[in-house]
Order: structure tokens, then sequence, then C-alpha cells
């Protein structure tokens, strides 16, 4: 490629200064300059069917060598012509020549080796020479006519999104030119017009080819060749539809869209129904956990009540003390570790040695003991009478058994507090 000569760069506002030249007369009478005739950028088409697109032209497609030399040598057409040129209307159509000498660039800096490493280039615009040789062409030139579109194929690549601040729909690739048109407007901007000397157009200006705007609506600067060339069917709620192939390529997108778009709805609409499900489940356990929450926050008060409850703590206090009173009586040894339980079987089982307790549930071992204590009750007052009846420590007077009841539950309770007898 050899050394990088950078290569002064310009305002594109100020492209048509230095990338063209004013058209001039030839020996002949012909038109004959420098153009730009189409740039990159977002451009707008409107289709035959109505379909408006904003298609991006991108500067390696614009400026890719296969495009630029398509451009070389094609035929000037006054307005776009219904299809392209072709060999067979040529000599209707073609009312000039562009020429072979191309500017334009990708990059800002220029290579030695290149055969022309003096041209200014913008990285936006393309220019080229031209000649315009048709009396008609030349007259509508010099009475206003002066902005320049090229026609050409290109296939569409159906991706959209934001170049230099403009949204656009899609991208040309692959372009090829065909034409190019002398129309009344230029999708490429201002810079891509004809620019005359002023003596010139007074020079050569005839009144006899002036048309007015409504004259002027032929244009066809908002269609591409392929429109006109290229066709495909569709088919549409059952009925089928001829239409251009970009049309079809959009047609295309947008079902692809509309197909994405269902989707992306459905999965949103599972979505929905997934978390509404899922606010169900957590609403459900959140209740359950309330609940739990509120029972244990009951049982808790009720502990404290009963932790308070004196008449509770008496009646523990009394059937301790009568567990204890039993076993005295019934002759058992309680020990420290031993509990009511505990005591309770080993009276039962010194009473009636009988009784098999294994397996017996709390109610049973209660009715037992209450008959253990019947028992002992009953032994005691045998015991008690015979004792007056012999008249052996005492008479029935000073033997009496309330006191001597009393006295062993006070005794009873002053070994449960471990004070001493």
């Amino acid at each position: 490629m050899g050394t990088p000569k950078t290569v002064k760069r310009f305002d594109t506002l100020d492209a048509g200064s230095w990338m063209t030249t004013k058209f001039t007369r030839t020996t002949e009478g012909f038109l004959t300059g420098r153009a730009i005739v189409t740039s990159i950028g977002v451009f707008t088409y409107q289709y035959a069917d109505g379909t408006v697109l904003r298609e991006l032209r991108l500067p390696e497609e614009v400026f890719a060598p296969e495009s630029l030399e398509s451009m070389k040598l094609k035929p000037v057409t006054n307005q776009h012509p219904d299809g392209f040129v072709t060999p067979e209307n040529q000599k209707e159509l073609q009312v000039g020549s562009l020429g072979s000498d191309v500017t334009t660039t990708t990059q800002i800096r220029d290579y030695d080796g290149w055969t022309d490493s003096d041209k200014l280039t913008d990285g936006i615009h393309v220019a080229i020479d031209m000649t315009i040789n048709r009396d008609d062409a030349i007259d509508d030139v010099l009475n206003g006519r002066r902005a320049l579109s090229m026609g050409y194929t290109c296939e569409i690549e159906e991706t959209s999104g934001v170049y230099m601040g403009v949204e656009y729909d899609c991208i040309q690739r692959k372009i090829r030119y065909n034409h190019c048109a002398i129309v009344d407007a230029a999708r490429a901007g201002d810079a891509a017009m004809i620019h005359l000397d002023g003596a010139d157009a007074i020079l050569t200006g005839s009144p006899k080819v002036q048309k007015t705007a409504a004259q002027s609506t032929t244009n066809k600067d908002h269609q591409k060749q392929e429109d006109k060339s290229m066709k495909q069917t569709v088919r549409i709620d059952g009925i089928d539809y001829e239409v251009a192939d970009s049309v079809a390529a959009h047609i295309a997108a947008l079902t692809k869209k509309s197909d994405e778009a269902v989707k992306k709805a459905d999965g949103l609409e599972k979505e929905v129904s997934d978390s509404k499900a899922l606010v169900s489940k957590l609403e459900a356990e959140r209740d359950t956990e309330k609940a739990r929450a509120d029972k244990a926050e009951a049982d808790l008060e009720q502990a404290r009540k009963d932790a308070f409850d004196e008449s509770r703590i008496d009646s523990a206090v009394q059937e301790r003390l009568a567990i204890l009173d039993a076993a005295d009586k019934a002759g058992v040894k309680v020990t420290p570790e031993m509990k009511m339980d505990g005591i309770r079987r080993a009276v039962i089982a010194a009473v009636f040695p009988s009784v098999n307790l294994d397996g017996k549930n709390d109610d049973y071992v209660a009715a037992c003991f209450d008959s253990a204590k019947a028992e002992l009750e009953k032994r005691g007052d045998s015991a008690q009478r015979a004792v007056g009846a012999d008249g052996v420590g005492g008479t029935q007077d000073n033997f009496d058994s309330a006191s001597a009841r009393q006295r062993m539950i006070e005794l009873n309770q002053r070994r449960s507090r471990g004070e001493e007898a």
C-alpha cells in the first residue's frame, strides 16, 4: 500500500466548490462538467403500493469499488424513465453520458500508488464528470432543472437502527448503477446539482422548455429501478398480490416483526401468569406463617398467665404434697432425682405389688394412685382404731387422726423445701 499521505478534508457544506466544476459549453454546444450525483445517508423511498421505507446507504456500500465501477460511462436521462435504460430504449432516453473519473473515498487518507492522489474527497459524496448533449435536456438544465439522481438496483437487508442520528428501516447492499437522471429535486440534497456559469444560463436559456411545478410531478426520483423490473407474488389473507422485490422483502420483514411481537406477547403473558401464581403462593405462605405466629403469640400469652396463676401454683403444690404424703405412708424412700410420676408409681407398687403399670397411660396411673391413697387412708384409720382400743400410746382423744395428718403434711412440706424434720 505504501506510506500514508494525509490529504486535505473540507466541510461537506462546501463540497460543491472543491469536488465539482462549473458546467460549461463545449465547442459543439454540449454542457460538460463535474457534479455530485449521490452520497451516503438515509434516503426515504415511497413505493408504488404506498409503502414508505427509510433506507440506509452505508459508506462501505456507496464507496465499494464494484459499485463505483458500475457508475462509469452510464447514460444520463432527463427525469427517471419508467424502467432501466437498455440498448432497446437508449436512443429515446439518453440525453448525455457520465464519464469515468469518479471522485470519492471511504477514508480521509490517501496512499502512494494511486493514479490520482491529489483528488479532494469528503467520504460522504460521490462526484463524476458528465456531458449533456441533447438540446431539450440542455434547455431544461439552463432553466432550472439541475438536481441529479442515480437510478440503480440494490439488495435490501432487513435491519433497522439509527445512523448519524437518523432512524432507518433497512440497509441497501450491492448497489449497481444503470443511469443518472436530471430531476427537479435530488435525494442526495443540494450538493447533487449541476452548477452553471451565470453567463451560459442567460445566453442560451429558452422559455419554451420552462415547466410549472404541477407539470414536473412526473419525477421518478423516489423510485429505484428494481421496483419496475423485478416482481414477486406474496399471499396476504389468502389473496395473491404481485409486488416489487423490495416490497415483498418489506412485507416479509413486517410479517417477521409481527410474529416476533406475538411470540414476545405470549412470553410476557406467561410471565404475568407465572408471576400471579407466585404471588398467590407467597400470599398463602404468608397467611400460614401469620396464623402460626398468632398461635405462638397466644400460647406465649397463656403461658405467661399460667406462670402467674396463683391458684394453679397452689394446686400444683398441694398435688406434690399429697404425693409426698402418700409416699411417706407407703414407706417409699423419695430421692431428689425422682419425678412426681416416678413417686406415684413407687407408691402404687408399694401398696399394690401385683399391679403391672408397664405401658399404661397417665389416666390409668392416676386412677391407681388414687386407689393407693385411699388404701393408705384406710390402713391408717384401722391402725389408729387398733391403738386406741388397746390403750397403747394414749387414748382416742390424744391420738387425733386429723392432727396427726396435719403434722405429717407439715413434715413433708419441710422435706420438700429441704428443711430439717
